[in-house]
């Protein structure tokens, strides 16, 4: 089978990772990398064995050898390395959020469109991967739980040592501020609810505030009411300095005429009202992390066999939309329409 040979560009956390698990697979070569940091650029090279190694975009964009990019600079700069990519007609994956602002995300949808090209793009909303996530979607799809009327899912995470994550190049610290709360780690789970249901959001309200991480430029604290095109309510949280752990699974809750989703568990209604229903596990494989081979695996799959990936474009526009009314709606105090990508 012929590998696909991918360039990875931004070497935090997430591009890291991503160079890694290609190293690994058998559907893809590791031929380049890309970061602005130089002495991190050589030493991810060294352990990963990638001679290939540019300060800049458009260096990277121009080997031939590079037929696909997988895009992990900071929040609010996925722009820029996706319009040259685009330009030079390279496969794209490229980490949720798109945009930080509804006018780059509208530029990135539009310049796609223009280019009316067959080239595989796909957008980093991994929780898509998670096995438990897989099951409980295809138990929404199977009608199991009857009509959904009401979701949630939070993301609350203590992310206080951000603070002190200042880029060596620069003197800047893009997670203070770049980073919107609602529109970088709320999308995860507004993202989760619209795969899950299949369904877009029409319309949101958001209430704010910023108490907890008085660092971050953005509000730290914001709750979001989702109204969706079916009449499904659902709600999404976000805070950035709580102090306790993450939320196991997001806080997922699901709830249908004919059965509950909680977390990993869910139950089905006996339809007798003096029988009380009982939750049980989930059938599906517990993981840590977020499962980056399988996503990668999605976007190769895609570029070799020509198949669609599972967030296309303005799937990802969509979910990155919604979140970014949710925060106009806390800011001007008023419910927003949300726009639709079609």
């Amino acid at each position: 089978m012929t590998k696909v040979k991918v360039g990875i560009i931004g070497l935090g956390y997430n591009g890291r990772q991503h160079a890694v698990a290609h190293t690994v697979s058998n559907k893809s070569e590791l031929v380049a990398l890309c970061d602005r940091d130089e002495h991190k650029l050589h030493i991810v090279g060294k352990e990963l064995g990638v001679r290939n190694l540019y300060r800049n975009y458009d260096e990277i964009m121009a080997d031939s050898r590079v037929q696909a990019v997988s895009i992990h600079t900071p929040d609010g700069h996925h722009k820029e390395p996706f319009l040259k990519a685009l330009k030079a007609k390279k496969h794209i994956l490229v980490e949720k959020p798109l945009a930080n602002t509804e006018e780059d995300l509208v530029e990135m949808v539009r310049a796609v469109e223009k280019e009316e090209s067959s080239l595989k793009i796909e957008v980093g909303y991994i929780l898509r991967f998670n096995p438990v996530f897989e099951k409980i979607r295809e138990l929404v799809h199977s009608q199991e739980l009857g009509q959904i009327f009401y979701m949630e899912s939070d993301y609350v995470h203590n992310l206080l040592h951000k603070k002190n994550a200042t880029d060596p190049i620069t003197g800047n610290n893009w997670h203070l501020q770049d980073q919107i709360p609602m529109v970088s780690g709320g999308s995860h789970c507004l993202d989760l609810l619209r795969w899950i249901k299949g369904n877009n959001p029409t319309s949101v309200f958001s209430y704010s505030n910023h108490l907890a991480f008085p660092e971050l430029s953005s509000d730290d604290c914001m709750a979001s009411i989702f109204k969706f095109q079916d009449e499904t309510v659902a709600k999404v949280i976000t805070l950035w300095a709580p102090e306790c752990p993450r939320d196991p699974f997001f806080n997922l809750r699901i709830y249908g005429t004919n059965g509950t989703i909680e977390r990993d568990q869910f139950c089905i209604g006996k339809k007798m009202a003096e029988q009380r229903s009982e939750f049980k596990p989930i059938e599906a494989q517990r993981i840590k992390g977020h499962p980056y081979d399988p996503e990668i695996d999605d976007w190769l799959t895609a570029i070799i066999e020509d198949t669609n990936v599972r967030t296309n474009l303005k799937d990802g526009a969509n979910s990155n939309m919604a979140t970014l009314c949710a925060v106009k709606a806390a800011r001007e105090g008023k419910e927003v329409i949300i726009p639709v990508f079609k």
